[in-house]
C-alpha cells in the first residue's frame, strides 16, 4: 500500500512538472513582470540612514547582605533594560521629549552578546540627523528611568560609549530584488498549480501517452472545413459527419488481429464530443476497403447516430433482438459501403443496460464472429453510462478516443482506471482534433468534406 502511495505521489509530481513545462511562456511573463516591478520599486524607494550606539549597563548592589555581586546583577538587568528599550511606554515618553515626534519602536533594533554587559542599539530613519536624535532620545529616557531608583531596587546606570551614523545611506534594494525574485518564482509555480487543478487539458500526443501509459496509434489533425449535414430519421436532431482516412489504423488492427483473435474492438471515449463515432465509422470503412468484412454495432444508447451517417433508420436493431422479435440476420443492415454492415440500437427501452449484461448480447457477438472479420462496437462514453463494464467482457480489445484539449489529465486517468477495473484490454488511443505538430513522428489524417 505504501509503495502504491509513493507511485501515486511521483506521478502527481510528474504531472505538475509537465504543466510547468507546458505553460513556461506564461510563467516566464509573470516572473518577468514581477521582477521588473521589484526593480522599478528600488528606484522610487527612498534610501535610509542608520545610527548606532553602544551602551553599558552598570548595576550596584548597595547592600552587603545581597547574594549577588555587581557583575551578576548587571547581567540580570541587561535583559530588563533590553526589553525596556522597545517598550511602548518608553517610545511614548521619547516622542514627548523629542519635539518633532515620529519615533517608531519598529525602527529600533536592540541586541546583546552573552557574557557582555553592553547593548548594541540601531535606529533607522530617512533623515540622517533625525536617526541620531531619535536614538539619543530613547537612550536618554531609559537612562532617566533607570537612574531614578523609582522602578528598580538596585542602582542602575546606563553609560553611552558611542553614537555614530553611517556616512553613506543604506537601502533595501538588494532585499527587494531578492524578495521580488522569490515572488516571481512563487507566482509562476502558483500559476502552474492553478492550471493543474483547474484546466490541465491534454493537448499533445506526448502528454496523452504519459497519462495513459498506452501507445497512441493515430493522430487525427483538426482542419477547419465545412461539415456535411446528414439525412435525418423521423423526429431526429440534425447531425454532421466528416470522412477520415484511417487506413493505417486499420492496417495496424489487421496486423494485430492474428487470424481469429482480436476481432471485436470496443471504441470508447470519456465524454461526448470527442469524435468516437466518427472514428468508429471511418475505421469500419477502412477495414472494408481492405477487404475485411466488418460489422458495426451501435452500442451508444445515450446518443445513437451511426444510422444517420449511413443514411439508415435506427428502428429494427438491438432492442428487437433482445425482445425476441427479430433474428440476428434480420437486424443486420447493409450500409452501402463495401464489406460494412450495421446493427443499430433499435427503439428506446427503459433499461438498455440489462441487454448488455444478458446472454443475448453475447450471442450476437458470437454469431457475428462467425460471419465477420471485424466487429466494431461504438460504445457510450464512460462518464455518460456504465455500459462499458459489460461490453468490455465480450470485447477482445479497446481503443480510447481522446479529443485534444477536451479533458484534463485526471479525467483521462480516471477513464483508463475505470476501463482497466472491468478488465478491458486497452491496447491504445486515438488522438482526435489535434493541432498540427510533430509531423515527423506521427501520422496525421485530415478532416475533409464528405
Amino acid at each position: 500500500m505504501a509503495e502504491n502511495d509513493r507511485t501515486q505521489r511521483a506521478f502527481e509530481f510528474k504531472e505538475l512538472f509537465y504543466v510547468l513545462k507546458k505553460n513556461w511562456i506564461v510563467e516566464l511573463i509573470i516572473a518577468v513582470i514581477i521582477l521588473i516591478a521589484g526593480v522599478a520599486y528600488t528606484f522610487v524607494n527612498t534610501d535610509y540612514f542608520v545610527s548606532r550606539a553602544t551602551i553599558v549597563i552598570q548595576a550596584e548592589v548597595g547592600s552587603s547582605t545581597s547574594e549577588y555581586n555587581d557583575t551578576v546583577l548587571s547581567k540580570m538587568y541587561l535583559v530588563t533594560i533590553s526589553n525596556l528599550m522597545t517598550d511602548s511606554s518608553i517610545i511614548d515618553r521619547a516622542n514627548a521629549e523629542y519635539e518633532p515626534g515620529g519615533i517608531s519602536g519598529g525602527a529600533l533594533t536592540v541586541s546583546s552578546q552573552e557574557d557582555d554587559l553592553s547593548l548594541k542599539l540601531s535606529y533607522r530613519d530617512y533623515d540622517k540627523q533625525a536617526s541620531i536624535d531619535k536614538l539619543d532620545a530613547i537612550i536618554d529616557v531609559c537612562e532617566e528611568i533607570s537612574s531614578s531608583g523609582e522602578y528598580f531596587p538596585a542602582s542602575i546606570r546606563i553609560v553611552k560609549l558611542s553614537l555614530q551614523t553611517k556616512s553613506s545611506p543604506d537601502s533595501d534594494d538588494k532585499k527587494i530584488i531578492f524578495l521580488a525574485g522569490l515572488a516571481a518564482v512563487a507566482a509562476a509555480v502558483a500559476y502552474a498549480v492553478l492550471m493543474y487543478f483547474i484546466r490541465d487539458r491534454v493537448s499533445s500526443v506526448e502528454r496523452l501517452e504519459s497519462v495513459t501509459g498506452k501507445k497512441n496509434f493515430v493522430v487525427v489533425e483538426k482542419k477547419k472545413t465545412g461539415n456535411t449535414p446528414l439525412p435525418l430519421g423521423e423526429g431526429e436532431a440534425e447531425s454532421t459527419h466528416v470522412e477520415l482516412d484511417l487506413s493505417k489504423l486499420s492496417d495496424t488492427l489487421i496486423y494485430m488481429s492474428d487470424g481469429e483473435s482480436n476481432k471485436v474492438f470496443q471504441i470508447q471515449s470519456a465524454i461526448s464530443g470527442e469524435g468516437k463515432t466518427t472514428v468508429s465509422t471511418n475505421l469500419a470503412k477502412a477495414l472494408g476497403d481492405s477487404q475485411r468484412k466488418t460489422l458495426v454495432i451501435d452500442c451508444d444508447f445515450s446518443k445513437p447516430s451511426i444510422h444517420r451517417i449511413f443514411k439508415l433508420h435506427r428502428s429494427v436493431g438491438i432492442t428487437d433482438y433482445f425482445k425476441g422479435e427479430k433474428t440476428f440476420d434480420e437486424i443486420v443492415k447493409p450500409t452501402g459501403v463495401d464489406n460494412v454492415d450495421l446493427i443499430t440500437c433499435g427503439d428506446r427501452i427503459s433499461n438498455h443496460t440489462i441487454f448488455f449484461a444478458s446472454p443475448k448480447f453475447k450471442a450476437i457477438i458470437e454469431e457475428a464472429k462467425t460471419k465477420y472479420d471485424f466487429i466494431i462496437l461504438d460504445c457510450a462514453p464512460v462518464k455518460a453510462l456504465s455500459d462499458y463494464i459489460n461490453i468490455s467482457a465480450v470485447a477482445d480489445a479497446t481503443l480510447l478516443v481522446v479529443g485534444s484539449d477536451k479533458l484534463s489529465a485526471r479525467d483521462i486517468d480516471y477513464t483508463v482506471q475505470e476501463l482497466e477495473a472491468c478488465n478491458a484490454n486497452l491496447i491504445g488511443t486515438v488522438f482526435n482534433f489535434s493541432a498540427a505538430e510533430n509531423r515527423s513522428h506521427y501520422n496525421y489524417y485530415y478532416y475533409r468534406k464528405k
